[in-house]
């Protein structure tokens, strides 16, 4: 038998030699690499608008990036197709019928011909082995079309791997962080005559039985720039067909956009989150010189305008992100460039230092991480922050107010929250007086997290973390039994709402906190900040008539007569056209300020205190 190791014989992988010599049998073995991006979002809830509104999200093919990086030592021809930008090229384009996207595939893999396929997947976790989830469509269509070895990698394939390798649908599932792996296995197949270090966490189906790899557990070292591999797909277009989130629509949607990474992993270790399971605790930094030449790159050579942070905790090496941060200003200086951090921030590393580098560098907005507004709760998700840190940070932000802040908050958390301890979460969110409240319904994101923090879940499955979405047409049905609108002020707070009970709930708080209750639509308040951001939401909710109602408010506040009268006539056509937003608009008692908008600043500011008087005994505790 041909033995692929030489290096540390405490591990021994007899059983992943035999594979790799029965794949090579039994597959023509050349030196082209094929690695593929799946689309980046659900087909069933797919809608034509918002796709030509590019309003779905193209985040380039990062992880293949680092993954080309990692085995180009090899002497491999190694091409990157990313379906996500393809498909919605040409959907937007080429009036591209979404049923026949596997004939991108086709084309990609007619001329390039490689005998081995790398994929990733970075859709919302769901049940991914439905057989129209992109992944699961993907593996089927190459198993029965075509010989190739595949290989399938990221978080969403780490969290069944067995499923698809019973199916016979991979040769190999790279679980978790994936560079060292793919090192590993590349070198075992092309590179045996060299000592290469094994790796554990490489999974693969031996006679009938599912096996991991044995090996080291340490992590691949972060170094090197991605400069190289942004040769093989076209970085300078995305922004034409897509978004990397609202920030980056904001920023202006024409913008060249792309994404960096300084740290990976996560200082915190919150229960409900994967991170640390994936990665491991802590964080762990890129050079910064390394970070910088990528960027450097992108905007001088790919003309890039607006970045988004990748790092979960981007905070967690403060001294490298102040250095990041300066090298970043004369950039800034130069090219007028802007960046933001969709991800959580740790609140308690907001430091002035740090926010006054964020400004300066051109940050135009981020979110803190703080999930919920009861103190029980924060003890039991293990998120390192206090409810009096949060408001003396909080009051800290009021004096950045060129820098559109944002907080994360979770409702329905682990299935156990009572309605009192959501409410806690909406008078907090109330109380900070950001810019605005991310709030997400409570999902399960991975077995391994459900089996580590002994969570409740439904046999893996999810909907959306924005129940909007879990549709194309963004509404919430109201299902039997279960309160709506003003009504699920009436729930008991101890009771445990249900799931489809949550969704109404955040539907509630959404509508009341960030549009009826928001502070730029109040006397000195920033109506531009809120204008900008909800029509850059806007673009994904088409359908959405309350987003132009309070869309046209701001307007209307800025002085901008015109488009607000746009964007009220939208909302009334909107509103017609569906009993659904009928009835929403008549729960909110929104029906009358639609049929009677304000002609003046001081009607609006009167309309929009009235509307909060029905809310006020919950705001305030």
């Amino acid at each position: 038998m041909e033995e692929c190791f030489n290096l540390n014989t405490n591990f021994t992988n007899l059983n992943l030699n035999e594979h790799i010599i029965n794949l090579k049998k039994k597959f023509s073995l050349n030196n082209k690499i094929l690695l593929i991006q799946t689309p980046q979002f659900l087909f069933e809830s797919f809608n034509i608008q918002v796709a030509k509104n590019r309003g779905y999200y193209a985040y380039p093919p990062t992880s293949l990036q680092t993954i080309a990086k990692s085995i180009s030592d090899l002497n491999l021809e190694i091409n990157i197709l990313d379906l996500n930008y393809e498909l919605l090229n040409r959907v937007i384009y080429q009036n591209f019928d979404i049923n026949n996207w596997l004939s991108i595939l086709d084309e990609s893999l007619n001329l390039f011909n490689p005998s081995i396929i790398g994929i990733t997947c970075l859709t919302e976790y769901n049940d991914i082995l439905n057989k129209n989830h992109p992944l699961t469509a993907l593996l089927e269509y190459i198993s029965k079309k075509y010989k190739k070895i595949v290989i399938i990698g990221d978080p969403t394939p780490t969290n069944e791997y067995s499923r698809y390798l019973k199916d016979n649908l991979c040769d190999f599932v790279v679980s978790k962080e994936g560079e060292g792996k793919i090192k590993f296995l590349f070198d075992s197949f092309y590179n045996h005559d060299r000592q290469i270090i094994p790796t554990n966490g490489i999974y693969f189906k031996f006679k009938d039985s599912i096996e991991e790899t044995n090996g080291t557990k340490s992590f691949f070292p972060l170094k090197g720039n991605l400069i190289e591999t942004y040769k093989k797909f076209p970085i300078e277009n995305y922004c034409n067909v897509g978004c990397l989130n609202p920030f980056s629509r904001m920023a202006g949607q024409n913008k060249i956009f792309a994404t960096f990474q300084l740290t990976r992993g996560c200082r915190a270790n919150c229960r409900f989150c994967d991170v640390t399971k994936f990665m491991g605790r802590g964080i762990r930094t890129y050079p910064v010189k390394d970070v910088i030449e990528d960027i450097k790159f992108l905007v001088k050579e790919k003309g890039v305008r607006h970045f988004d942070v990748l790092d979960d905790d981007f905070l967690g090496n403060p001294i490298a992100t102040k250095e990041l941060l300066q090298e970043i200003i004369p950039l800034r200086e130069k090219y007028g460039i802007t960046w933001s951090a969709s991800n959580g921030l740790l609140l308690a590393s907001c430091t002035e230092e740090i926010m006054d580098l964020a400004r300066d560098s051109g940050c135009i907005g981020f979110r803190i991480g703080i999930e919920s507004g009861n103190e029980e709760m924060l003890r039991r998700i293990r998120k390192p922050v206090s409810i009096p840190v949060i408001l003396k940070k909080s009051k800290m932000l009021q004096n950045y107010p060129e820098i559109f802040i944002g907080a994360n908050f979770i409702l329905g958390l682990f299935g156990e929250e009572t309605f009192g301890q959501m409410l806690d979460t909406f008078r907090l969110a109330h109380v900070m007086n950001i810019d605005w409240s991310s709030y997400a319904t409570f999902q399960f994101t991975s077995k391994e997290t459900a089996t580590v923090e002994n969570l409740k879940s439904k046999g893996g499955l999810a909907g959306n973390f924005t129940p909007s979405k879990d549709n194309n047409k963004g509404e919430i049905l109201v299902q039997k039994g279960i309160l709506s609108g003003n009504d699920v002020f009436n729930l008991s707070n101890e009771i445990i709402p249900s799931s489809d009970q949550v969704k109404q709930i955040w539907f509630t708080f959404n509508l009341v906190g960030n549009y009826i209750n928001n502070k730029n639509l109040k006397p000195g308040g920033s109506p531009k900040k809120f204008v900008s951001w909800v029509e850059s939401l806007q673009i994904s909710y088409p359908y959405n008539p309350y987003m132009y109602l309070f869309a046209g408010i701001g307007r209307f506040l800025m002085g901008d007569k015109e488009l607000a009268l746009k964007h009220l006539e939208n909302a009334k056509i909107k509103v017609n056209q569906s009993e659904y937003w009928k009835q929403r608009f008549i729960q909110f008692n929104l029906m009358w300020l639609l049929n009677n908008f304000p002609s003046t600043a001081d009607e609006v500011y009167r309309t929009l205190e009235l509307l909060n008087k029905d809310y006020s005994q919950w705001l305030i505790k």
